[in-house]
């Protein structure tokens, strides 16, 4: 059975892909993104590029290439929604049946939109769980005790911020709030958050409590720690069992060579 994946920016979609493949399956991958990483093009079963907005398009062809299941994953800039120039009809119904355009409603009806077609829609995590890491302290560099203070503080506000579906993201120091992840992503609220405060802020990432994982799974990775070392930052916090770590060696070298904590809570 052929498995899809409608496939944003970043290198998840390459390794869910490279995952998939070895479970013996074949994939059929629908970029949607113009900044696709080019190894999709040659991984996949099936290559196809389609605008973001075209979801009619991007269905059918799913449907005729004989998809029975399907992820989304890599990231998609939200900016879209802002452009409905790009919408197809079947984008602009979604858009107009939703009561607001936070990422749960957007991605709620998106999804009943597939699944209606016969398309199971599943949990990005399924192939992937080899991304998930263990619970605990995973660099050499420990987090300080006011630091662990600011890693429970900043969790519990980031859920909230998640809940109210505002970002996954909150910067803390000192248990002052220095930044909440919007529209911008993780690394630059990161960046912003730097140039408000001189150094040792903690970073805490998290999901929304209903967070649905079958669109979007909280990811960190080396990016994260060149933003964290910009910004010179002391703290990473990222929640157990929800949030992916990609080139994890990489990133905890990378990490304790700027002497920044890693910590799954």
């Amino acid at each position: 059975m052929k498995f899809g994946i409608i496939a944003g920016s970043g290198s998840l979609p390459v390794i869910l892909t490279q995952q998939v493949k070895k479970a013996g399956r074949q994939v059929v991958v629908i970029s949607i993104t113009k900044d696709a990483d080019e190894s999709l093009k040659d991984i996949a079963s099936e290559f196809h590029q389609i605008s973001v907005g075209q979801v009619k398009k991007v269905i059918n062809t799913l449907i005729d290439a004989n998809v029975k299941e399907v992820a989304i994953i890599g990231k998609i800039s939200k900016n879209i929604i802002f452009n409905p120039l790009r919408f197809d009809t079947k984008a602009i119904k979604i858009l107009s049946k939703i009561k607001d355009k936070s990422d749960s409603s957007l991605f709620s009806a998106i999804a009943d939109e597939i699944e209606s077609s016969g398309i199971k829609l599943i949990d990005q995590r399924l192939y992937l769980s080899n991304l998930l890491p263990e619970k605990g302290v995973l660099t050499n560099t420990k987090p300080s005790k006011s630091q662990l203070n600011d890693i429970e503080y900043g969790m519990n506000l980031a859920r909230k911020s998640a809940d109210l579906g505002i970002g996954q993201t909150v910067i803390v120091k000192d248990g002052v709030v220095i930044a909440v992840e919007a529209i911008e992503g993780t690394d630059s609220a990161i960046k912003r958050a730097g140039s408000l405060c001189d150094d040792g802020i903690v970073v805490t990432k998290s999901a929304r409590q209903n967070h649905d994982f079958r669109f979007d799974v909280p990811t960190v990775g080396p990016k994260t720690i060149d933003a964290l070392i910009e910004a010179k930052a002391s703290v990473l916090a990222i929640e157990y069992q929800k949030a992916f770590l990609i080139e994890p060696e990489l990133t905890i070298k990378k990490a304790d060579e700027a002497k920044i904590a890693i910590v799954v809570v």
